[in-house]
């Protein structure tokens, strides 16, 4: 039977993190504002780089962009053309300190429910993704994360294999699924892909990457989203390889998360 992944905290006045703003968060972000228009929803931009000349031939900003901080460019152009407020941070995304909820992070509400995207594709960031997630069901984590020409979009809740305190499927209903970086400990794990004498980010820009690959992760990732919010979204994972010219997806169900975490710590299932 299909199982379709918990929408409840997007029903009501979602609020939604979209943490790096370049080639992939950029688009996602436009995206966002015509997916929710008409609709109340808190959208906040998280990013501390700021928009360089090499950037415009893959991202989503304009010569008027160079030199603002990429959440700033963003937030202040899609509030313009989509008459709504965004909000943004142009603080890196990591803990910045407690209070009585829990952890403070740039971008994220102070306590209750949000869907976090994250399009920063480094370890660092998606580590300070993970540690943000508390491991319950109201915190959900899309990441978005490619290379030359493929991709991947994984979605899960808990970062935590220890954490699982309820079921994670009840009816047709997935409530909890490993995080990203459970399902792919490997993203965890920096690894240089360029010579050190090198600029990453204008390599990427200009050769290594093809053009169009942000544009193709963000409909993927925007896919999911309008999937989420409908009640209709089965998948755990969705990998995209445009030399094949294929989208493969992997779907939440109990034996998928057994796969991840091992039959000792995979959660209960409930019919």
């Amino acid at each position: 039977m299909p199982y379709y992944l918990d929408n409840a905290f997007l029903l009501d006045r979602p609020w939604i993190t979209v943490v790096g703003c370049g080639g992939t968060g950029g688009f996602v972000a436009e995206g966002l504002c015509r997916l929710f228009q008409g609709r109340e929803a808190t959208i906040v931009l998280v990013d501390h780089d700021r928009v360089e000349p090499h950037n415009l031939l893959r991202q989503n900003f304009y010569a008027s962009d160079v030199r603002e901080f990429k959440s700033k460019a963003l937030a202040d152009r899609l509030a313009r053309a989509y008459r709504r407020p965004v909000g943004y941070s142009v603080y890196p995304f990591r803990e910045s300190g407690s209070h009585a909820y829990g952890h403070r992070y740039p971008g994220l509400p102070a306590y209750g429910d949000c869907l976090i995207i994250g399009c920063a594709d480094n370890a660092a960031a998606r580590r300070a993704m993970a540690e943000s997630l508390p491991g319950g069901p109201r915190r959900w984590l899309i990441d978005a994360g490619n290379d030359t020409n493929w991709g991947q979009v994984l979605i899960g809740n808990v970062a935590d294999a220890d954490e699982w305190e309820e079921p994670a499927f009840a009816g047709e209903t997935c409530y909890l699924l490993p995080a990203p970086t459970l399902q792919r400990p490997d993203l965890l794990t920096a690894v240089p892909t360029t010579p050190p004498d090198v600029d990453c980010a204008a390599a990427l820009d200009l050769t290594d990457q093809d053009p169009t690959i942000n544009q193709m992760m963000a409909s993927l990732v925007l896919q999911v989203v309008r999937r989420m919010v409908a009640g209709s979204c089965p998948f755990m994972g969705l990998y995209l390889d445009m030399d094949l010219g294929t989208v493969t997806p992997a779907y939440a169900t109990p034996e998928a998360v057994v796969r991840v975490l091992g039959s000792d710590a995979a959660p209960s299932s409930e019919g």
